[in-house]
């Protein structure tokens, strides 16, 4: 009919015997592994809602360079985010903290958020994050100058 003629019809009778025999001794491989056990859990696990907080800041006194101005925004940004905890209750431990500095420049954006949370890394009155993970990001706005630090909040459960 197609112009073959019996020996290459058995020909790929043949191969198509063998991918079938291949394909199911790979079946019959996984199929007779041994389950794998399933491991622990140890330590802590971590909310995965987390808690959103916006604190205004002054952008201008962070990034002035002046060690003084900093300090003073940096303990006012602490006592901020302490009175938003207690006001939600929140007494958990702090396991990860995304903060996001608005700025329409990226760079001062993710700049202000750092020094933000800079003394919150520190412990000192905020024993709640002495464990935290901290990580500065960047929230373009455009027009914005750094007026504010967004956070999520990942408490431990």
């Amino acid at each position: 009919m197609f112009g073959l003629g019996k020996s290459v019809t058995l020909a790929l009778v043949g191969w198509l015997w063998a991918d079938i025999l291949l394909g199911l001794f790979v079946i019959f491989l996984a199929a007779a592994s041994p389950p794998v056990p399933a491991v622990a859990k140890s330590g802590p696990s971590i909310e995965p809602q987390p808690l959103e907080l916006r604190i205004e800041v002054d952008g201008s006194r962070l990034l002035s360079g002046d060690d003084a101005q900093v300090k003073t925004e940096q303990s006012r940004f602490a006592s901020a985010i302490a009175r938003q905890l207690a006001a939600k209750s929140e007494t958990r431990p702090i396991a990860i903290v995304f903060a996001y500095g608005s700025h329409e420049d990226p760079v001062l954006g993710q700049k202000i958020a750092r020094l933000a949370t800079d003394a919150l890394a520190l412990g000192g009155t905020q024993a709640q994050f002495s464990r935290a993970v901290l990580k500065a990001l960047h929230d373009i706005v455009p027009g914005d100058q750094g007026t504010a630090v967004a956070l999520e909040i990942y408490v431990y459960r």
